[in-house]
């Protein structure tokens, strides 16, 4: 059975997620270790992804950013399977606003400027797109144009965000991402599982599968490896503060962490010292 890491931010943005991962996914198969990414969910805003976007049509399917730069990096082989979900924002037009603080307002939340997503059936084998179209109307005509060509392209049907956020919550898309996850253990020694913003972890049952546990925050990891501490903290901060409180900062504000490792500054993600070290004291400390 792989041992399965999730990897969670600190602060909501920017955390650095994406790169540990990267890195440590890359050392650990450079020591041998066959490994697997999976990103459960997944957004990214279509404005600021050129690659993501170019990605999309050249593979006709909805990618985001990260997930992208793990299949280029031969780390994710079925693209499904280790992102079963997709979600692409776009950034609205400020002139459509009577507000600036309305504009703001949706800005900050994904469901009022998603245009588009994607889900894949584990069972079904198959993906399906869909366009937002309730958020189209508060888009520029140049924002409105692409997505219409991503929509042709990705054969995406009318769906309302609601609907999947609907879907998101339920067990039939827990179910769903384990068996995902399954699949991917079948093959790996090691899994590391990406959150998403500052998330404790993607949904909520993942929790009762992983073996340990990294908050990431801008040059620095916090390593947890008891799965059931850190089970027990979520838990807590559940329990008292609800879905607000499914945040990395109440497990680590809880938990003292076993170990840290500085990340540093890189112009490019890769395997490098930290990333080696994180690896070589992960593998003799998790069973």
């Amino acid at each position: 059975m792989a041992t399965v890491i999730l990897v969670a931010g600190l602060v909501p943005y920017d955390s650095g997620k994406t790169w540990f991962t990267l890195g440590s996914a890359l050392a650990a198969r450079g020591k041998g270790l066959r490994v697997g990414v999976f990103k459960p969910v997944a957004a990214h805003n279509l404005w600021y992804s050129p690659r993501a976007v170019r990605g999309s049509f050249e593979l006709e399917l909805l990618v985001g950013n990260d997930v992208l730069l793990y299949y280029e990096k031969g780390l994710v082989e079925d693209i499904g399977v280790s992102n079963p979900v997709a979600i692409a924002t776009a950034p609205p037009d400020p002139s459509k606003y009577a507000r600036v603080r309305d504009y703001m307002g949706d800005f900050e939340d994904v469901g009022r400027i998603a245009v588009l997503s994607r889900v894949y059936k584990f069972d079904e084998r198959a993906h399906t797109h869909y366009i937002h179209v309730e958020n189209l109307a508060k888009m520029s005509s140049m924002v409105r144009k692409l997505v219409e060509r991503m929509r042709i392209a990705l054969r995406a049907e009318p769906g309302s965000f609601a609907g999947l956020s609907a879907y998101l919550t339920s067990s039939e898309a827990a179910a769903n991402l384990g068996k995902c996850l399954r699949k991917l253990e079948e093959g790996s020694d090691i899994v590391f599982v990406e959150s998403f913003n500052d998330a404790v972890a993607p949904y909520g049952a993942l929790l009762e599968e992983i073996d340990a546990m990294v908050i990431v925050a801008p040059g620095k990891a916090y390593v947890y490896r008891d799965a059931r501490k850190v089970r027990e903290a979520a838990q807590r901060a559940f329990e008292s503060l609800g879905w607000a409180g499914f945040r990395t900062k109440y497990v680590f504000d809880f938990l003292k962490p076993d170990f840290s490792v500085e990340t540093g500054l890189a112009v490019t993600p890769s395997a490098r010292k930290p990333h080696r070290e994180f690896v070589e004291r992960i593998a003799s400390s998790v069973s």
